[in-house]
């Protein structure tokens, strides 16, 4: 099925690459996507953030689509894609359970299935690191490999800042939404709408530097489209998963990328999880902040292809440590074992 010329019915924007299919999740949601890239190369999803759409792709995936078909889909709730059911005044038609990690797992395995789609290299950035993992758990016998790019494997309040005040303060911000959504969603509105948005986010260091206004502006733009109930029902899902218990079960190659100065998801955390995964390495971006995948995406896009060519799919070339001299980017080289564990993170 296909949009009409004008897109999708209560399409939010944002996108980078219009979506001209879906898929209809098992709850209803509709699941609007597109596929992209090498006709016939090997298989490729990637899992956004927080109600991202796609914006943080667009610098980095386009050297992934040289190689590979790869998929760019929105969540259920985000960009093009419905909720499973209209939310209604406050959004009380649907609930948390409606937006868990989990739910949009499966959005992304019924992507997968409807595609065909096997021996897939899946990507995640942010929130997206959680669906990737989850994605794995879900449908095991179509990952062939994982890239975790600046994010973490539980919610993320637990090392905001480096610190679980963000757990602390979350239920007060709850709170405050629900009593007041239309004036917070306003004066967010407002503020993503500004010119100060993109300093400020660099101020308190969600962002470097070295972000684009033009890749955070799509996000800007459909951030201020969205239902502000759904989008605290997605934070609340989000909360509420943690992969901690099963990490070490992770058996296909993964590649965990972070960024030295990410302080939603500190260095530590990718560490940790590379300890505990049984076939996982790491990459640290210099400089990189959480929106490291729009700062340096070349880096990025230069480590994750050499870790698929390297280590996933029938052609892969070797293990950890081994085969043939890869062209890591540089001052960010793969490394195995530390020294902390996820429950020291």
């Amino acid at each position: 099925m296909s949009p009409s010329a004008t897109g999708w019915p209560g399409d939010r924007g944002g996108h980078v690459w219009p979506k001209d299919r879906e898929v209809v999740a098992d709850d209803g949601a509709r699941i609007r996507y597109t596929v992209e890239g090498a006709d016939d190369g090997p298989w490729m999803v990637l899992c956004s953030g927080y109600m991202c759409p796609d914006n943080f792709w667009m610098y980095a995936a386009p050297r992934w689509m040289e190689t590979h078909r790869v998929i760019v889909l929105n969540y259920r709730g985000v960009g093009a894609s419905t909720d499973p059911r209209p939310p209604g005044y406050r959004a009380l038609n649907v609930s948390a359970a409606d937006y868990t990690v989990e739910r949009f797992a499966g959005d992304v395995a019924a992507v997968l299935a409807a595609e065909g789609a096997t021996e897939v290299a899946v990507v995640g950035h942010s929130m997206g690191v959680q669906v990737a993992l989850q994605v794995w758990r879900t449908v095991p016998d179509r990952v062939a490999g994982l890239a975790l790019v600046t994010g973490p494997y539980a919610s993320p309040l637990h090392t905001f800042y480096g610190s679980k005040l963000g757990v602390a303060l979350f239920p007060f911000a709850s709170l405050g939404l629900t009593l007041a959504p239309r004036r917070v969603q306003r004066i967010v509105g407002l503020t993503l709408r500004s010119p100060i948005a993109l300093p400020l986010a660099r101020l308190i260091k969600a962002l470097g530097p070295e972000t684009p206004l033009e890749g955070m502006q799509p996000y800007f733009d459909h951030f201020d489209r969205v239902d502000p109930m759904v989008a605290l029902k997605i934070a609340k899902g989000m909360h509420r998963f943690d992969a901690g218990p099963w990490l070490d079960e992770v058996d296909v190659p993964t590649l965990v990328v972070v960024g030295s100065e990410d302080r939603f998801s500190p260095p530590a955390l990718g560490r940790a999880m590379v300890q505990v995964m049984p076939d996982a390495e790491l990459v640290e971006i210099p400089g990189g902040t959480h929106g490291a995948l729009i700062e340096f995406p070349e880096r990025i896009a230069d480590a994750v292809a050499a870790f698929l060519r390297r280590r996933v799919g029938p052609e892969a070339e070797g293990s950890p440590g081994g085969g043939p001299e890869v062209a890591w980017p540089s001052s960010a080289t793969p490394t195995k074992g530390v020294t902390s564990s996820p429950e020291q993170a």
